[in-house]
């Protein structure tokens, strides 16, 4: 059972994606390497992948996103504004903002078969296939038809990390979705390099209390905002933290729950 506070994980793969050898399908997709699990990021910390199999079901709360054509990702992670609370980042996290999209993610699938590490250890790749869309598509189009240009894509999600053996292990509990993230000065690269977190320190890692996400949650509610750019609710979060329900929540555990 976790605790009353999740981590927010943003890492990307760098360099994973050659995009000059890329090809569309006959739809306008891309297959792309967008994360992986069963391997360390640039901090030392472990992605593991047996904790975190059950996201990839058919009956999980990311797939059944993906099923409906529901989810997209954004042009670059959310970041911090100045003067915004971490009730309010907390909330930023769990939403996608229509006006910032750059792509749709069609289907997730895992490759326990085909991509190794640097140090040659194989590794679980988490592939999408991937279509310009939104305002920031035709910007996303563009670098994938330009051969010299690296695409990088980066998980946002919550993590409960613990420590076994000296190392620091990172359970992926929620995915909200992948978005377009830069690489700056990268070349582009044949084979996978490890995980490169990107270059905001202070958000990657960062610690998120439930009460923060519940004032959060509340304060947006207070405000009036529309709640369809909320991709990830709270009750959901909840769920996948093993927390009970926020005050004033109806929910009911779901089958797909396994605790």
């Amino acid at each position: 059972m976790a605790g009353n506070s999740v981590n927010f994980a943003c890492t990307s793969l760098a360099g994973v994606n050659k995009v000059g050898n890329l090809k569309q399908d006959e739809n306008g997709y891309y297959p792309m390497i967008v994360g992986a699990l069963n391997v360390f990021n640039s901090a030392g910390q472990f992605y593991v992948f047996e904790q975190a199999k059950e996201l990839f079901n058919q009956s999980s709360q990311l797939m059944r996103r993906v099923s409906r054509g529901a989810l997209r990702g954004e042009y670059g992670h959310p970041k911090p504004l100045p003067g915004m609370s971490d009730d309010q980042f907390a909330n930023r996290v769990m939403s996608i903002y229509e006006e910032n999209t750059c792509c749709h993610h069609k289907e997730i699938t895992l490759d326990f078969d085909n991509v190794k590490d640097a140090n040659g250890k194989p590794i679980i790749a988490i592939i999408s296939k991937v279509c310009p869309s939104g305002p920031f598509g035709p910007a996303l189009e563009k670098s994938l038809k330009n051969k010299d240009e690296n695409v990088c894509f980066s998980i946002r999600a919550f993590t409960d990390d613990y420590r076994d053996k000296g190392i620091t292990k990172r359970v992926l509990k929620t995915i909200v979705t992948w978005d377009l993230v830069n690489e700056p000065g990268l070349a582009i690269a044949e084979k996978f390099k490890s995980p490169a977190l990107e270059s905001f320190d202070d958000v990657d890692g960062k610690i998120i209390t439930r009460g923060e996400i519940e004032r959060g949650m509340d304060s947006a509610s207070m405000r009036g905002l529309a709640t369809e750019s909320a991709i990830l609710t709270a009750d959901e979060l909840f769920l996948s933290m093993g927390w009970s329900a926020p005050a004033g929540s109806s929910i009911q555990r779901p089958s797909y729950v396994a605790w």
